[in-house]
């Protein structure tokens, strides 16, 4: 009898064991797009050790795989990580003839990285709804944002069963970047100033998400809508000159699911233009139009996705859909810029009858010589 029972218990313990690694591999297949079954039996069992790890480096270079914890990684290795990302990223600035970057402070580089590495997806918008412009602009950002996501990323994948260190993860990983147009563009924009770098890693994979900003414009009072005007005052750098805003409309932010967000990677200023703002006319002279045909292009917006859509198990598609509508001028009530010094107000009211609440970018172009630039795309909540 007594036997009997130990078998039994045997019996339960190993199908129980069965059953929790059979769960936390479907979970490494869904987070990492692949399965490891010793990453699974170290998710499963958080004292295992998984045997494909690299051992440790010998003398000064620390080893990213062996220094991660349970979350994220140490704040001191962090530093070192951003810093060689500031460095490879300059090389090819350099190379391009383009001015190097500084390192941004924007902590909303590093709260999504955090918040792709938590959920296991990786995507430009998050689990709350928010895109780039969205997250940076509630960090504090003034400028204009553009985004590059990398990950999950084994670290030993990238470095190599020998030699794990970080520096091996952040160049593979910065190698793999330079294969992607879009994510080079941002690397070469000869306009961006500052890249914040944010960096986590669970216990086999890390994620990425470099943020660069322009800073040609600064706002004593950040662009507002209040009672349906809106009103932004501030500095554009020496040499610019204010040639109009266009304001984006995006639904409120809701929460989304992880299968949204596997199915999309485009982000934009938001679902439509909801008006263009131009300055008031000379006394002597009118615009002839009052509405404009604009097209653009864009990707699939998750809100459209249902809510329960499944998880995808490959990369999404780069799908780029075609975007036409006509949209309706604004004409400023307030348009002055002096030296580098400009205060602008427009009433937005019409257009946000059309609309209603939701979160509205905006988006200042000026010319510098014969160039039109985008100086922000700061985004305004407007709640029910």
């Amino acid at each position: 009898m007594y036997r009997l029972v130990i078998f039994l218990l045997s019996m339960f313990s190993l199908t129980l064991l069965l059953l929790i690694v059979s769960v936390t591999t479907l979970r490494d297949y869904q987070a990492h797009r692949g399965v490891s079954i010793s990453r699974a039996f170290a998710n499963a069992l958080p004292n295992a050790k998984d045997s494909t790890a690299p051992p440790a480096e010998a003398g000064g270079d620390s080893s990213l795989a062996s220094a991660l914890g349970a979350s994220t990684v140490p704040p001191e290795i962090l530093l070192q990580v951003q810093s060689q990302f500031l460095y490879l990223i300059n090389i090819e600035r350099v190379r391009s003839r383009v001015p190097p970057l500084v390192m941004g402070t924007n902590a909303s580089a590093q709260q999504h990285a955090e918040n792709m590495m938590t959920y296991g997806y990786r995507s430009h918008w998050d689990v709350h709804g928010l895109t780039s412009q969205m997250r940076y602009t509630l960090a504090g950002g003034e400028g204009r944002v553009s985004e590059n996501v990398a990950g999950p990323v084994a670290v030993w994948e990238l470095g190599g069963k020998e030699n794990a260190s970080w520096r091996q993860t952040v160049g593979g990983m910065h190698r793999e970047l330079l294969l992607d147009p879009e994510a080079r563009a941002n690397f070469l924009d000869p306009w961006h100033r500052k890249v914040s770098v944010g960096f986590a890693c669970d216990r086999s994979s890390c994620w990425l998400v470099q943020q660069f900003e322009s800073a040609a414009v600064s706002f004593t009072e950040p662009p507002a809508i209040r009672a349906g005007s809106l009103r932004a005052i501030g500095e554009i750098e020496p040499g610019f000159e204010l040639d109009g805003i266009v304001v984006w409309f995006h639904p409120l932010p809701r929460q989304l699911g992880l299968g949204q967000l596997d199915a999309t990677y485009h982000y934009g200023l938001g679902r439509t233009p909801a008006t263009f703002v131009r300055p008031a006319p000379a006394p002597d002279e009118y615009y002839p139009f009052s509405l404009v045909s604009y097209h653009w292009d864009g990707g699939i917006d998750p809100y459209f996705l249902e809510s329960a859509l499944g998880r995808r198990h490959a990369p999404p598609l780069k799908v780029e859909l075609f975007h036409s509508a006509a949209v309706p001028w604004t004409t400023a009530t307030r348009w002055k810029q002096a030296g580098t010094s400009f205060d602008v107000e427009a009433d937005l009211s019409p257009s946000m009858r059309v609309h209603g609440p939701g979160v509205y970018t905006v988006q200042i172009w000026a010319r510098n010589g014969e160039l039109r630039v985008p100086l922000t795309n700061y985004t305004v909540f407007v709640p029910q």
